[in-house]
């Protein structure tokens, strides 16, 4: 039982050391460039934990989605975070504007990629897949090119 709770108690004070380094940062605003392209705003919730939010906007698509992300430190990499998340989405598209064709989008997100924290200029970049699934129509051609790169402007 005593190795049990001194387990317990190592694990638990190896998240929390490792907690404590995953944020550089308070909020980030910038572009995202890729699939689901748009402005991207992130805030630290927690030292790890964030939230995230992409707008998306085209002439014939736009969507609002909304993410929680779980970040670390990658060990050995000053700087360099990785994260995992999910998240739900809302939105509209054109399927075929000749035909005034269109749908709603209503559905789950997921994310995962890395991030790295510029030591000295208040930006940061990050690559990450962004799968995602409509529950309500069967609009879904973006589950395997859900990549994209984003630039953000840091906010201590």
């Amino acid at each position: 039982m005593k190795l049990k709770k001194l387990l317990f108690a190592t694990m638990l004070m190896t998240a929390f050391a490792t907690t404590l380094s995953a944020q550089q940062y308070n909020s980030s605003l910038g572009l995202r460039l890729g699939y689901d392209s748009g402005v991207t705003l992130k805030h630290f919730l927690a030292p790890a934990s964030a939230s995230e939010f992409i707008l998306a906007v085209s002439p014939n698509y736009f969507q609002l989605t909304g993410l929680y992300e779980y970040h670390q430190p990658i060990p050995g990499a000053p700087g360099l975070d990785w994260y995992i998340g999910l998240g739900a989405h809302i939105g509209g598209i054109y399927k075929e504007r000749d035909k005034h064709e269109n749908a709603f989008l209503l559905g789950a997100d997921l994310i995962g990629g890395v991030e790295y924290i510029f030591p000295t200029v208040p930006f940061n970049v990050s690559l990450d897949w962004k799968p995602s699934f409509n529950f309500n129509n069967d609009y879904n051609d973006y589950w395997f090119s859900g990549f994209a790169l984003s630039l953000r402007y840091t906010f201590k």
